[in-house]
């Protein structure tokens, strides 16, 4: 693996005062693409807002380019150099595509030392050229496949370092999946370091490096994704089974 830009170390978090993670313990290095896989409901989404400091953090480190993250306000985050697409998709309804694309820029921008806020706009309907005929529709209006597409260029609109993907490919149809692994793959062609979450551990072997299994808020097992997804005790973890 090379230098380390996300390590997260003996991570526990909680939501209503109850543990949702368990010693967390997870790398990306620098132009990486990593994986946490688990089904739903496993702590994938809990790790991922506790690296962008939304869900309250009980114990462990969180360090990004050997800045320490876990007292870090949460709106600062991003302009650290993380790009965030929520498993919600989260965008601003009412708002097109476009101006999705540049509030980010308007809000962080400045931090980020974005000085062409056209350009880099522009860079993103590029990559995800299926958006370049909707961009002035309001996001509300969007097709599921659309509206992640969208999610996912918000978050590279501030040319992050690090992107973190929450279930990007979660019930889309296949034609629609295969084209974001694409996408998503060329995200990875140009050195931006990706953390990926999926329930589906089939998709994981063609997008990442690594990957990370990730059971009842604890990390069970991690390695090779052609190796992991073939293992026949991952497979019944992630159908439900195992312990």
């Amino acid at each position: 693996m090379s230098d380390p830009l996300l390590e997260v170390s003996n991570l526990t978090a909680t939501v209503a005062g109850f543990e949702v993670t368990h010693g967390i313990d997870l790398e990306v290095g620098e132009g990486e693409a990593v994986a946490l896989v688990g089904r739903n409901g496993a702590g994938k989404t809990s790790t991922f807002r506790s690296i962008m400091g939304l869900t309250p953090i009980a114990g462990g480190s969180i360090r990004f380019d050997g800045e320490e993250l876990t007292d870090l306000r949460s709106e600062l985050i991003p302009k650290r150099g993380i790009g965030y697409q929520p498993e919600g998709r989260d965008l601003f309804t009412g708002m097109t595509v476009e101006e999705n694309f540049r509030l980010p820029i308007w809000t962080a921008g400045d931090a980020r030392g974005i000085d062409d806020e056209d350009a880099v706009v522009e860079d993103v309907f590029d990559l995800f050229t299926e958006l370049e005929n909707r961009r002035d529709a309001e996001v509300q209006n969007l097709s599921g496949g659309q509206g992640k597409m969208t999610a996912i260029g918000r978050a590279l609109a501030l040319q992050p370092d690090l992107l973190i993907l929450d279930e990007p490919l979660e019930g889309l149809a296949p034609v629609v999946v295969e084209n974001l692994k694409s996408y998503i793959r060329e995200i990875i062609d140009r050195d931006i370091s990706v953390l990926v979450a999926e329930s589906n551990a089939s998709h994981v072997p063609e997008i990442v490096d690594r990957m990370y299994v990730i059971e009842r808020g604890e990390i069970v097992d991690s390695g090779d994704p052609d190796d992991l997804v073939q293992d026949e005790e991952i497979q019944l973890l992630m159908q439900g089974g195992g312990t």
